[in-house]
């Protein structure tokens, strides 16, 4: 065991009701995590919440076709919500010819192999009971090449580069994509392709059959407008958008898309709804796409092995400092929105740890202990794993898209796998085995999400360091990683032992215990005359 030398005090012992929830949840869950204390909810009315996304195809399957629905992800939101989850990002729903739906068809039909419209509004209205709220993935900087209205643009560029007079419908049609005439008008950096048997080409920065729509056209708005209205309208009552791609709208050109991300953000606000936005890239320009009105960002610095939430376990633990560096740069290039830190999605491996659950667990610690909005992607509560990516063939994207584990039976069922995605490896069991295993990963992601849901203190209070605690901080001869969280005149202390191997000693002095966070439940804290001892990959959260 390692000491950290800090003043002795005595410890008192905090303890809170364990009561209902929050009146503002329509609805509760009546389980509780064995040999754990369960706090009452106190869950605000604001953007800051525990977002899950959810592939479509690969979660829930209703009908037994092999592909998830709509329908099967509202007879899991019980489940959800009972973990502690608290709002859902559903990848593309909309009418489209691909499994992922990235490539919009019609947005205002939902595609048939997830059901249909009613389906919709019934997982909405579930999620509204379950006091969960349900954002949609907004594919707006291009469509399918399929869609009826792009084909129609189409036919209304060739008869405007014929000298015909157009409709009203036909100019705004044709006004809604890029299209470019003469090969010397290409920008560079940008992708085109030839329309058909036409002499004109099109933008698709994505792919050939992703034509890219024109944001210089004022009908593009009005287009995305109609998109959001209707889905955020009461008949169907979505409370969001998730933004695909954003620096696509004008290929890389920051100015001109934070220009046009408020004028889409306005269009979500005006229906009080939330919206957060990919961009993929570096921490200095997602600070630069922060001046838009948009409400969050994905932190992309804090994920996949390169994240400073992985880094910060490597050399055993003594990189401890990328996490706290790593959450005040996503704060503070946040600059007042709301920050959204994440570990993986549906395009980036998964973040499991093979061989350590210890380890699997104290990643999704680090996340959830996070200012801002956490986004855990399907599976990674009960540690699924990627897809192995083929040595003989290129990148299957739906490698980090295969089936959620429910219990045996799917852990053996393949057919439900995305097409082409190779077996995934079973480092842990199926979510039915999880739940009545207290040392389970997904026991440990309800013990955090109840922590966050109990104290809203967690995921918005202002960071500060004690004295004594950036002293340690800056040791290399500790693992053990110290820091206070302050809200509304609350504060609370957060230890997190970032060694595999060691403990810690920490003294409490004035502070008491909220909970502690075991990698393994079989290595429990000690408590002795004010100070606690840490076993590895645990994390400990005190009040004052």
């Amino acid at each position: 065991m390692k000491k950290i030398p800090v003043i002795t005090l005595l410890m008192t012992c905090l303890l809170f009701s364990c009561g209902n929830t929050s009146s503002l949840l329509s609805s509760t869950s009546e389980s509780s995590i064995q040999g754990d204390k369960v706090y009452q909810e106190n869950i605000l009315d604001d953007d800051y919440r525990n977002f899950y996304e959810i592939f479509v195809y690969s979660f829930a399957d209703s009908n037994h076709d092999g592909i998830g629905d709509l329908k099967g992800i509202t007879d899991k939101l019980d489940y959800l919500r009972d973990i502690g989850y608290t709002g859902i990002w559903l990848t593309p729903i909309f009418k489209s010819n691909s499994y992922h739906k990235y490539d919009t068809i019609d947005y205002f039909s939902i595609a048939s192999d997830f059901g249909s419209l009613d389906d919709l509004k019934a997982l909405v209205s579930k999620a509204h009971q379950l006091g969960m709220k349900v954002i949609l993935d907004g594919v707006f900087n291009h469509t399918s090449s399929y869609s009826k209205v792009y084909e129609k643009a189409l036919i209304a560029h060739r008869k405007l580069l014929n000298g015909e007079t157009l409709s009203q419908e036909e100019t705004n049609l044709e006004s809604l994509y890029v299209f470019v005439d003469k090969e010397e008008d290409k920008l560079n950096g940008h992708k085109y392709s030839k329309a058909g048997a036409n002499s004109f080409y099109y933008e698709c920065n994505f792919s050939d059959d992703m034509p890219e729509l024109d944001f210089n056209s004022p009908y593009t708005y009005t287009y995305i407008q109609s998109i959001v209205d209707y889905y955020m309208s009461p008949e169907i009552g979505i409370d969001g958008f998730r933004l695909d791609a954003v620096a696509y709208y004008d290929l890389n050109n920051t100015t001109k898309n934070v220009a046009i991300l408020n004028q889409i953000a306005k269009m979500i606000h005006d229906h009080d709804g939330y919206v957060v936005g990919e961009c993929w890239t570096n921490a200095m320009t997602i600070a630069q796409y922060y001046q838009s009105e948009i409400d969050s960002y994905f932190w992309f610095p804090g994920h996949g092995s390169d994240g400073y939430m992985n880094k910060s376990l490597g050399f055993q633990g003594t990189n401890k400092g990328y996490y706290l560096t790593g959450m005040r740069n996503m704060i503070e290039s946040a600059a007042g929105h709301v920050p959204a830190p994440f570990l993986a999605n549906h395009d980036t491996p998964r973040m499991s740890k093979a061989g350590s659950m210890s380890a699997t667990k104290f990643l999704l610690g680090l996340r959830d202990l996070q200012n801002g909005c956490s986004f855990n992607y399907y599976g990674e509560e009960i540690g699924m794993s990627s897809s192995e990516q083929p040595s003989n063939t290129s990148y299957l994207d739906s490698a980090y898209r295969t089936h959620y584990y429910w219990d045996d039976e799917t852990h053996e069922y393949e057919t439900d796998n995305p097409p082409n995605a190779p077996k995934q490896k079973e480092y842990y069991p199926d979510s039915k085995s999880q739940l009545a295993d207290q040392n389970s990963i997904l026991s440990y992601q309800k013990k955090v999400l109840n922590l966050r849901n109990a104290f809203p203190l967690i995921a918005r209070g202002e960071i500060s360091l004690t004295f004594e605690d950036e002293m340690m901080n800056e040791s290399e001869e500790t693992c053990l990683l110290a820091f206070d969280k302050t809200f509304q005149n609350e504060s609370m202390k957060f230890l997190f032992n970032f060694s595999s191997l060691e403990e810690y000693e920490y003294d409490m002095k004035g502070y008491s215990l909220v909970s502690v966070l075991r990698g393994d439940e079989n290595n429990k804290e000690t408590i002795k005359e004010g100070k606690i001892t840490l076993p590895p990959y645990s994390i400990a959260v005190l009040n004052k």
